[in-house]
């Protein structure tokens, strides 16, 4: 089949027509996809039929699949594979509102059907994963869990000339305590100030190794002391990250994906893009499974 990409017409994402991803990718398709992504930053194959061994197949071929670090807390909680949270393989993520009965409900130990604010997959390890890969299994209808994603090139490109000018050299600690609906990881405590805060620091600005072009990288944000400028005091670090993250999820930077269906295959780069999900309808299922791939170094402008 030919290959073809479809752009939004926003900011970012676009459709790309013409791949089985079911298959291995070969050059040809694996290219494509490759310069897709560059231009469009999340793109969106419709109509797959992939098992997890498959979309572990895809992130090798796009540079490696990478496990997520949030499995290392669910193990150390005692919780196993029959649980619901965790799968077989250690590169896929089980994210869903489906309990260990596989009923829809409002909350459990993931995020289950909360809103997910604005954030960066598992910024909060050493080596950031570049890409994420997500395969829609169940799907409300019309249930909530739209997913928008927002163009990090631009939050950073419109910012004023002497903002630029001040985040040379700053740093975020990424806090790894919570999750990204906000609610503590198993086994951790909520820190009370900036010394129990784990997690690493990382540029607040980085150059994305394929394009070249700067990005802001915000990651996600918890009230302080959790999120915070390292080599700014608080006050000083809390005004800057208002306007830093208003900067970073304006509208008009901003797509949604607000039309899934089963066999949905979503992938976006974490290095330049931010995304967020609105409430699911605890009645209604939602599954998908999602994969990593493999980050580099993070290069900060």
């Amino acid at each position: 089949m030919t290959i073809t990409v479809l752009p939004s017409g926003r900011p970012l994402g676009a459709e790309m027509r013409g791949v089985d991803l079911s298959q291995p990718l070969d050059d040809a398709a694996r290219q494509a996809i490759e310069a897709a992504w560059r231009d469009h930053l999340v793109l969106i194959f419709r109509k797959q039929t992939l098992d997890d061994a498959g979309l572990l197949q895809m992130a090798e071929a796009l540079g490696g699949a990478q496990a997520t670090r949030s499995r290392d807390y669910y193990l150390k909680a005692g919780f196993t594979e029959t649980s619901g949270r965790l799968s077989a393989l250690p590169g896929i993520s089980i994210i869903s509102n489906l309990d260990e009965s596989g009923r829809p409900v409002a909350r459990h130990a993931g995020s289950g059907s909360q809103e997910l604010k604005w954030h960066t997959d598992n910024s909060y390890v050493e080596n950031p994963p570049k890409g994420s890969i997500l395969h829609a299994l169940q799907t409300p209808t019309n249930g909530g869990g739209h997913t928008s994603f927002a163009n990090q090139y631009l939050a950073y490109e419109r910012l004023p000339e002497a903002t630029r000018a001040r985040l040379s050299g700053l740093h975020i600690r990424h806090d790894d305590s919570r999750n990204t609906a906000g609610g503590l990881r198993p086994t951790r405590a909520m820190p009370t100030c900036r010394d129990e805060v784990t997690g690493p620091m990382h540029p607040l600005v980085r150059v994305h190794p394929a394009t070249g072009r700067t990005a802001l990288y915000l990651g996600r944000r918890y009230a302080a002391p959790s999120s915070h400028i390292v080599e700014l005091p608080d006050d000083e670090s809390e005004a800057l990250l208002d306007e830093l993250w208003a900067a970073a999820t304006a509208a008009d930077i901003v797509w949604t994906h607000d039309d899934w269906r089963p066999g949905d295959v979503l992938m976006w780069d974490n290095r330049c893009t931010l995304h967020s999900r609105t409430e699911v309808d605890p009645t209604q299922a939602r599954e998908m499974h999602r994969t990593l791939i493999k980050g580099e170094a993070i290069v900060p402008a």
